[in-house]
């Protein structure tokens, strides 16, 4: 697999989740005048979903997983060799290496 096409994929992806958490920031804000700021603080954090991935063996993005935090802005990629990528909504940032 092509290293161009593993770095496009990565990117539309972390785009794709930005995106959303765009929307999903902008729909809070929207709603801010009906929702007390005390319940914002007190809301449970959902954590990371699973984004599926349906690339087959011998396309783009086969292997890598996908976690995505709308309500938070954030997402985490991981490559099928364990690279851990974290995004706020500006791109993917290396985290970490899988241990040996």
């Amino acid at each position: 697999m092509k290293p161009t096409i593993v770095i496009a994929t990565i990117a539309l992806l972390a785009g794709g989740a930005g995106t959303a958490a765009q929307a999903s920031d902008h729909e809070r804000r929207h709603d801010h005048d009906r929702t007390p700021s005390a319940d914002k603080t007190q809301r449970p954090d959902r954590g990371m979903q699973v984004v599926g991935n349906p690339a087959q063996a011998g396309e783009p993005g086969h292997g890598w997983r996908y976690f995505t935090d709308p309500a938070a802005r954030r997402a985490v990629v991981i490559s099928p060799q364990g690279d851990y990528y974290y995004s706020r909504g500006r791109g993917l940032d290396w985290v970490t290496r899988a241990a040996a």
